[in-house]
């Protein structure tokens, strides 16, 4: 699963973050905009959902099809009003990976919590979440 290559990331144009701690990012672009003038909430949640799988993929590694995830529960809260640039940084509880790793192992599946944050240019948080995924082993 490469999240960067899921068409409706593509449309989005979420890319790769270059930026120290972040791991993706959304471009500033007026058709991201609310009537606000700041980044629409629908856009901070497509770079955060899609960074939650990205983070999904560097702990667990690549299935190659052998295993599926989904996204079962968001929790989301936003902070702040979004402006220019976003970036995405975020972690799974390192003992909760381990703890999924032997349940995949021993009962072909497993919910997995993401924490993601997202940030503006000037650093301001700007949205909080927690993406609950499902991993179930993939059906022959």
């Amino acid at each position: 699963m490469n999240v960067l290559e899921l068409p409706f990331n593509t449309i989005l144009s979420i890319k790769q973050s270059d930026a120290p701690d972040t791991i993706l990012m959304l471009e500033d672009r007026v058709n991201y905009q609310n009537h606000l003038g700041t980044v629409h909430a629908s856009a901070q949640y497509a770079l955060a959902e899609a960074s939650s799988g990205e983070i999904l993929e560097r702990t667990f590694g690549d299935w190659n099809g052998a295993y599926f995830p989904v996204v079962r529960r968001a929790e989301v809260k936003y902070k702040n009003p979004a402006k220019g640039r976003l970036f995405s940084a975020g972690f799974i509880d390192a003992d909760r990976a381990v703890r999924a790793k032997k349940e995949l192992s021993e009962k072909g599946r497993t919910l997995v919590d993401v924490m993601v944050k997202v940030v503006d240019e000037g650093n301001n948080t700007t949205f909080e979440s927690t993406f609950t995924w499902f991993i179930a082993k993939a059906k022959k």
